[in-house]
């Protein structure tokens, strides 16, 4: 895997259920150490330079991993201080990010209460929580109904817009099994078996089949 990503870019890795997209991820996010090769995150390397990597990251994982027992709030504020944000800091800047992904009024109810949807949606702003340069997202519409996937990706295009002329641009990486997901990134990185077999852009990629029909039979 060789992908170089830029600041402003939401670049999708696709593919089936053991292809290595999280594996990937966890690479990326240092949870796991690559046997050869380098990550590099803004610069910093994440073999010798792993806390200022990390710090630039956000990160959302598969399934949801915060405290249900807190409420919304407390769950942001928790990974605000361990980022190491001071209360002048995280409180205007969680509310903020509540009110962007729309659960500003839902801020004192406990995570467990809350939908799929709107757990990934808090997901997302303890990611954010931070102002990372690079989010990392991983199948973060699975299993969650058509209309909050919707939800879901026109906030991350808003996120990418919203910082595109400012210090906190991001680069987001994000993956997906759902081909309607990867036309919506900028760049597209397709995996099987460990390794980038195919990557462009959606329109790269379609142009690729242009004319061509393919037939397949079972027995």
């Amino acid at each position: 895997v060789n992908i170089n990503i830029p600041a402003g870019e939401i670049y999708g890795l696709v593919g089936s259920d053991g292809a290595g997209k999280t594996t990937t991820l966890r690479l990326l996010v240092g949870a796991l150490r690559p046997e050869s090769g380098q990550v590099k995150i803004c610069g910093y390397s994440m073999d010798t330079q792993v806390e200022q990597a990390r710090s630039q990251i956000g990160y959302l994982s598969q399934r949801f991993s915060l405290y249900e027992d807190l409420t919304v709030l407390e769950n942001i504020r928790f990974f605000a201080e361990v980022r190491g944000l001071t209360a002048s800091d995280w409180l205007p800047r969680s509310m903020e990010i509540l009110e962007f992904v729309g659960l500003a009024q839902f801020k004192d109810r406990r995570a467990g209460m809350l939908s799929g949807g709107m757990k990934q949606k808090l997901g997302l702003a303890s990611a954010l929580v931070s102002r990372p340069r690079v989010l990392l997202l991983d199948e973060p519409t699975t299993g969650v109904d058509p209309v909050t996937r919707q939800d879901f990706w026109q906030l991350l295009v808003r996120l990418v817009s919203r910082t595109a002329k400012s210090s906190d641009q991001v680069a987001v990486i994000i993956t997906t099994p759902y081909m309607d997901e990867a036309a919506r990134c900028n760049r597209v990185g397709f995996m099987k078996q460990g390794s980038i077999i195919a990557e462009g852009t959606p329109t790269q990629l379609r142009a690729r089949l242009n004319e061509r029909i393919l037939e397949v039979r079972g027995s």
